[in-house]
């Protein structure tokens, strides 16, 4: 993945976001729905919205929908403070079916593509071949099974200038042993323009 210096101040809050400590808070109890406009910013084929839409309470289920198809996620609803902004923030992970190649594919096309000066262990050649895979191929008709890492995070602050009511951290990791260089095959779709339905 090339990264510009635009792209990483975008990423930049979620990343602060996350690295805070998360207070937990009975008295969070309103449902929400956030949409973001595009389930991916470098991923032509996810430049589609994605809805996240959780019922309330301390804990309970987050329904995602969009281009990697339907699914729930159990999450817990916890305060945070962000960077001195008061937050609220969702965490959970869950097996689920998705719609992406299967990690066979993936891995036969990352083979083809990838750098053959590259080695082994070259994390950067990897993911742009990963990258590059997922733009080129098509989910397998069954789908594929992942676990689904989820955090959402919300600002409180009325005033907040970037026209986004939160952030998203999705990581969808494949079941099963790969050849990525940690040994993990994981999608890593990057969410934007995310709003709460007023």
């Amino acid at each position: 993945m090339i990264v510009t210096g635009n792209t990483i101040s975008r990423f930049l809050p979620p990343l602060a976001m996350f690295g805070v400590l998360l207070l937990p808070d009975g008295t969070l109890a309103a449902a929400l729905k956030l949409t973001c406009g595009r389930a991916d910013v470098m991923n032509p084929k996810w430049s589609l919205p994605m809805t996240f839409a959780y019922p309330g309470g301390d804990a309970g289920p987050v329904t995602v929908s969009g281009p990697f198809g339907d699914f729930s996620i159990a999450v817990k609803r916890s305060s945070t403070s962000i960077q001195g902004e008061a937050g609220e923030a969702l965490d959970g992970t869950a097996k689920v079916r998705v719609k992406l190649p299967t990690l066979a594919d993936l891995e036969a096309c990352i083979e083809q593509i990838r750098d053959p000066a590259s080695k082994p262990d070259d994390k950067d050649a990897f993911l742009n071949a990963r990258d590059a895979c997922l733009q080129k191929l098509d989910p397998a008709p069954g789908g594929a099974d992942v676990v689904a890492g989820l955090r959402i995070g919300l600002l409180a602050d009325e005033g907040d200038s970037s026209g986004e009511d939160g952030f998203v951290d999705l990581r969808l990791r494949y079941e099963g042993e790969s050849r990525a260089p940690d040994g993990a095959m994981t999608v890593e779709p990057l969410p934007s323009q995310c709003v709460l339905e007023k």
